[in-house]
């Protein structure tokens, strides 16, 4: 399987998987694969002000924790709430649909966002 650039930079050098301050955080495991993702988030006035993740698992699953991120930062709740594993596709420039494990971090970012009424 070949990697485009793009994905190969969010696997190797993604900028948010850092330990933030957060308001919020949530985590997805999927046992059967050993993927693990945890998502933290700093949200003020409903604007995702930093975001970070924590990701145990395959190239597919950080590559795909760090391009929700960088989707995520600086964004309006309800945009954020939006997003889609196509979204995360996108911004990966991975578009083989056949691994599950890019839903990992999409599913934490939205346990995280649960109780935010906008």
């Amino acid at each position: 399987m070949a990697y485009s650039q793009k994905f190969k930079e969010l696997f190797m050098y993604p900028r948010h998987a850092q330990e933030i301050e957060y308001t919020h955080t949530a985590e997805v495991v999927y046992p059967d694969h050993g993927d693990r993702v945890r998502i933290f988030l700093k949200i003020e006035n409903y604007v995702v002000k930093d975001v970070a993740f924590k990701a145990i698992g395959c190239p597919r699953v950080i590559a795909a924790s760090e391009a929700l991120c960088r989707l995520a930062n600086g964004k309006h709740v309800d945009y954020v709430k939006s997003l889609n594993e196509e979204h995360i596709r996108q911004e990966m420039e991975f578009f083989d649909k056949g691994f599950d494990c890019i839903r990992a971090p999409l599913e934490a970012i939205k346990k995280a966002l649960t109780k935010i009424e906008s």
